[in-house]
């Protein structure tokens, strides 16, 4: 019987000590774990405040280029992309003279359906964003033939209704009804609430923009980018706009509104994204308004 106790109590030992060496393996490779995910931490917090850095350094060249006569900036304020190789980062950035959007304040139904239309066939969907957009701005409560007042959004399950106010951010498009998270994202980059103009500046206007110009084609537009840039780059005057519906322009020179869009990107893993708006006076005098800033880890590193 005491052989059995023994042999019994020996049994319980061990199994305790298995135990215990389970535990111990396990505690240590918590550790082990936890200290790499902190150590790729402070690698991501270290690889964010580089990227910070290189989109701040784009946004200043952007900032000096405005400060040169505009005849003699070195990048179009259109939007289109210029990349800076700044070490291993690519710096993306892009400079909008705000009167080449279309205001979503100030456009009338026509340049809002044109730009419907470069991303949307469908002619039913665009008429009713107009009105929707439209609706959204005025400030009664009289719905369009194709519009949406409160009992619509309400009809459609939202809490909310049309401001009946000025959009306040390009972003409150994405509030109104019919418009589609896809079909926003595809518009955005050509539209602001900097521009109080019913027209575009043909000079300024992103190739999206130019298209949704009435009975304006491809062709035509893409040769007046061509001629716009080759004048630009050769110091020239700008290309005549005589092609273009006359009653959908406007003839501000420079414009005082500006936006910059910065990306540092270090491939494939991390993006860093700021945005100014920036003013500017006849005296060329600078003044920035509002910036954003937006940390993107496409491929956040972790513990495997």
């Amino acid at each position: 019987m005491s052989s059995s106790n023994s042999t019994r109590q020996a049994g319980i030992a061990l199994v305790s000590v298995l135990w215990l060496l389970l535990l111990l393996t396990v505690l240590a490779s918590g550790v082990s774990v936890n200290s790499r995910n902190q150590g790729r931490q402070s690698e991501n917090i270290a690889t964010a405040t580089q990227l910070r850095q290189g989109a701040e350094a784009g946004q200043q060249l952007a900032l000096l280029a405005l400060a040169q006569a505009p005849e003699q900036r070195p990048w179009q304020a259109d939007g289109s992309p210029n990349v800076v190789q700044l070490d291993d980062m690519e710096v993306h950035v892009a400079l909008f003279n705000e009167s080449g959007r279309i205001d979503l304040n100030a456009a009338g139904p026509e340049l809002l359906d044109g730009l419907l239309a470069t991303v949307e066939p469908d002619a039913a969907l665009r008429a009713r964003l107009v009105d929707a957009i439209l609706d959204w701005r005025d400030r009664d409560n009289l719905r369009r033939l194709n519009g949406a007042e409160l009992d619509d959004y309400l009809a459609a399950g939202l809490d909310y209704g049309p401001a009946n106010a000025p959009f306040t951010s390009v972003e409150e498009l994405q509030r109104v009804l019919a418009m589609t998270p896809a079909l926003y994202r595809q518009i955005r980059h050509s539209l602001t609430i900097l521009n109080p103009s019913r027209g575009i500046n043909p000079q300024f206007a992103p190739r999206q923009v130019l298209l949704s110009l009435p009975g304006v084609s491809e062709a035509t537009v893409d040769q007046f980018i061509e001629d716009r840039r080759a004048r630009h780059d050769a110091g020239q005057p700008p290309p005549a706009t005589a092609l273009f519906p006359r009653a959908q322009l406007v003839n501000d020179a420079f414009g005082v509104n500006y936006t910059i869009h910065t990306e540092a990107r270090r491939i494939p893993e991390y993006r860093y994204r700021l945005t100014a708006n920036v003013q500017v006076n006849q005296r060329g005098q600078m003044r920035v308004l509002k910036t954003e800033q937006e940390f993107v880890p496409l491929f956040l590193k972790t513990s495997p």
